[in-house]
């Protein structure tokens, strides 16, 4: 195991203390998980084979075999429709 040794003000250090004891951990083990947490939500989260096969028959189902996706006009409709709807909600118009 390797050592990390840090600098912080002494009342960082009594928060960091009274939390740690809060949830029962020691200082050194609550600075892990806090580390290894700002680790892990800095990561990109990848999907296990069951989320995405539960994710493709979700989209099969809202589109199912031979149906038609609407043409670029048709988007710029709906999109322009959403602004519109959005900004009315806002109080813009």
């Amino acid at each position: 195991m390797s050592r990390i040794h840090f600098v912080v003000k002494e009342s960082a250090k009594i928060r960091y203390q009274a939390e740690a004891e809060r949830e029962g951990k020691s200082l050194g083990q609550w600075l892990r998980e806090a580390a290894d947490e700002k680790l892990e939500a800095a990561r990109p989260r990848l999907f296990t084979v069951e989320e995405l096969e539960a994710f493709a028959a979700e989209c099969a189902a809202r589109h199912p075999p031979g149906s038609k996706e609407p043409d670029w006009p048709e988007y710029k409709r709906m999109i322009e429709e959403g602004k519109l709807s959005s900004a009315r909600k806002l109080g813009l118009l």
